[in-house]
Parts: C-alpha cells; structure tokens; sequence
C-alpha cells in the first residue's frame, strides 16, 4: 500500500455496484467515502481500509470532497489525493497510475497542481473535446485551464497553497474554480493521454447540427446560473469562460422550453438562479 495516496470518493445514493468498487479500492488504498445521501448507505466495516463518513444529508460535491481533503493532510504521508465518483469503473491499480504519471509530467512542468485523466464518453467511446481545448494528438500532455474532478490528482504542496473547493458553490464549476485559483497563484493544470476513464457527462445530449448539447437533469440549472453570476464577478475567471458561457447560457434560455424533454421545468431552474446569482 503506497501511503503516499489517499483515495476520495463521493456517495450520493450509491447502487450495490458502486459500494462494491469502492470496496476494491479499499483493499489497496488508504483513504475516504463521504456520502452525501439522506442515510447511510453502508458502514465502515464494509469498506476495508477506507473510512466511512455518512452526512445524512446533500451537503454539496465541494464540501464532501473538502471533507475528504481534510481527512487526507491529516496523514502526514500523504502527498497525493486522487478524486473519484461513485459510478467511476477503473483498473484498481488506477490511482497509482495517475500519480505515476503525475510525477512523470512534474518533472518537465513543476509547477503542476492537478492532472486528470482524457474523459472517454461512456456511450459514443469517444473523448470529449472542445473547440476551445483542441488536443495535439502528438502531445502527452495538455495544459488545461478547467478539468472535472473525476479520476484527477492533486498535489498536496498545491492543495495547501490554493487551500480547499469553494463550498458555497455546491456542486457546478466547483472542480474549474479551483483550477482558476491554481492558475493565478501560478501552478499549472493538464490532462495526459496516456490514461483514460469512462465518464458520462450529464444525462443525455441535445444534437443541434454539428453541435452537441450536454443536458443535465433540471436542478442543475439552478445551480449552473447562479454559479455563473457569482464566477463572472471574479478577476481570477479567464474572461474567454465569461463570455462563452454567458453566451451559452443566453441560448439555452430560448431554446430549452421547445426542444428539450423537461424544458421548462430546466427554464425555471434557471431563472430561479439568475435571481440568487445576481441577489447575493
């Protein structure tokens, strides 16, 4: 067992699946599950070497994950977190490949804070891209400004210098918020391809043309409006997110009630957080 990783993984209504991976990975690993749903969903006794820390209630990915955080710089021999979600399906010697390859790009970029894995959509198997994040195929690894939480790792040294997620911003642009704040301090985010995870973003896509629309079920839009009017008041937000985004969510708004499936119940949630965005 290599002390020096400490494993974070967030429960939200898990199924027997995902305690059972869990599981695996406590068998192999020290580290944490903070589960966010309305009961227990296991106990300690079920998960080997991990510990086991039950909410009861949906205090928010940031908080869980900062309550993983904590847990992990208590063990002095921990110089690495590697994140995971419940529905993650990894090799088990995942983690200690993420932090191989972490230790390999930090020595040509050593001012690295994070690096996640290349997100392969679970059901095209094709990786997720962006016009704005093109990839060099020739590239191992690509600064990124944003990455999602799912199957990265963390530093401890970057951790303890940009500190913790913003909890108040519960569950959207929380893992690129942080990236945002390493960035300013001066540390570095990337993807590498030599590793991959299967990973499914939202809960369905909209085909508009060429372009693909990520649908997320409709609280989420609650929080991806206020978010944004609390993100874009920020100096450390790169400004190209700020407009692409605030284009994008002015979209949405026309279009979601006529083409979407819960449309309008998606357009309430979003009003709702333009409302406590720009309230608060």
């Amino acid at each position: 067992m290599d002390k020096r990783i400490y494993v974070v993984i967030v429960f939200y209504n898990p199924s027997e699946e995902d305690i059972s991976h869990a599981r695996l990975i406590s068998e192999r690993y020290n580290g944490i599950v903070v589960d966010n749903s309305d009961r227990p969903s296991c106990n300690e006794d079920m998960l080997s070497g991990l510990k086991y820390i039950a909410n009861n209630k949906n205090l928010g990915i940031a908080e869980a994950q900062n309550i993983g955080i904590s847990e992990a710089l208590r063990h002095e021999n921990t110089q690495y977190i590697v994140f995971l979600d419940q529905d993650s399906r990894l090799d088990i010697d995942y983690p200690e490949k993420i932090v191989e390859e972490f230790e390999t790009i930090h020595k040509t970029h050593n001012q690295l804070a994070l690096l996640g894995p290349t997100i392969i959509n679970k059901d095209t198997n094709e990786a997720y891209s962006s016009v704005f994040h093109p990839d060099n195929g020739e590239e191992r690894f690509t600064k990124r400004r944003e990455i999602i939480s799912s199957g990265s790792c963390m530093s401890r040294e970057a951790i303890e210098k940009v500190g913790v997620n913003d909890a108040r911003l519960f569950i959207d642009y929380v893992d690129f918020d942080w990236c945002w704040r390493a960035n300013a301090l001066g540390f570095e985010c990337g993807v590498t391809r030599a590793l991959s995870i299967n990973h499914k973003v939202g809960r369905g896509e909209l085909h508009l043309g060429k372009i693909n629309v990520t649908i997320s079920a409709p609280f989420r839009y609650y929080y991806q409006y206020r978010n944004y009017q609390w993100l874009r008041r920020r100096s450390y937000v790169p400004g190209q997110w700020k407009w692409r985004m605030g284009i994008k969510q002015a979209l949405r708004l026309c279009y979601f009630p006529f083409l979407v499936k819960d449309g309008c119940k998606c357009w309430k949630q979003m009003v709702k957080g333009i409302r406590d965005g720009v309230k608060s």
